[in-house]
């Protein structure tokens, strides 16, 4: 076998390598993908059919003859989403500015935060539910975007001490030499550098966000209920309408998916940022 025989069969073998662990790794989104154009008789059918005649049945009963609004639930969670990552960026990136460069009570700071991410959600829960009721923001945006930004900010947090920890501190004292203060110094020489950290930050935000599921079930009922939780009104006390639900997840990882795919260029650059060109 020559050489160049040997390079096409090992080309051959890595594809299919990498087809066998995407089919293995994402069974269920292919299998709730194909159960979304599936009528319900060939969904209860058994054994499961792979081939059948699809159906776009599901989704025009979850975007316009089902009794939810599913399309006001994907757009407060794109509304939610958006506005909780951005509020995390912008209270991060000075933070982690102050406790790389400054120090002082940093560590204590960022421990602090930490604790956010390591105590279980479900603790919260309840006293959270309560603070809200009582200053009537119960079934609002600005309840479930405040959370969000609470679960978003220890991660944001600690990737931009990351960020910044990399970057050389010699531009810093350049600017300064020039007449630069610490916000000249923070909006017009960081934070241009760290775009790339930014927009990576900003797609893990905005994806911890949709995905959210426990506060916004329990800080929504009606105005503000997100794609995630509109999705679980499929299961009723009857049954569970399993191409109306799979019909609505394929809905929603549509946006994130798009977002992904749009950024992927940022998210690359920001998880290998930590190099400045002179």
């Amino acid at each position: 076998m020559s050489r160049k025989q040997k390079q096409r069969l090992g080309t051959i073998f890595t594809v299919l390598a990498v087809i066998l662990i995407i089919l293995v790794l994402d069974i269920g989104l292919i299998t709730n993908f194909l159960t979304a154009f599936k009528s319900p008789f060939t969904i209860s059918s058994s054994p499961p059919k792979w081939i059948f005649k699809p159906t776009l049945d599901n989704f025009r009963n979850v975007l316009g003859k089902g009794s939810f609004d599913f399309r006001l639930y994907l757009w407060n969670s794109f509304v939610i989403a958006v506005i909780s990552s951005a509020i995390a960026i912008v209270l991060t990136i000075p933070a982690a500015y102050s406790i790389v460069r400054y120090h002082g009570f940093g560590d204590v700071i960022l421990g602090s935060t930490m604790l956010l991410r390591l105590a279980p959600a479900l603790a919260f829960a309840i006293p959270v539910f309560l603070i809200f009721n009582r200053f009537k923001l119960l079934d609002t945006k600005i309840a479930i975007i405040f959370m969000h930004t609470l679960f978003i900010t220890p991660t944001s947090l600690l990737l931009f001490i990351g960020y910044i920890q990399d970057l050389p501190k010699e531009i810093e004292e350049a600017a300064a030499i020039d007449g630069a203060n610490t916000l000249q110094i923070l909006t017009q020489v960081l934070i241009p550098v760290l775009l790339p950290g930014i927009g990576s930050t900003a797609i893990l935000g905005f994806i911890t966000s949709w995905n959210e599921y426990l506060f916004s079930g329990i800080l929504s009922f009606k105005n503000s209920i997100t794609a995630t939780v509109g999705t679980s009104f499929f299961i009723t006390s009857y049954a569970v309408e399993w191409g109306n639900m799979a019909a609505a997840i394929t809905l929603s990882t549509i946006p994130t998916a798009l977002f992904i795919f749009i950024a992927q260029k940022s998210l690359v650059k920001g998880m290998t940022a930590g190099s400045v060109k002179g």
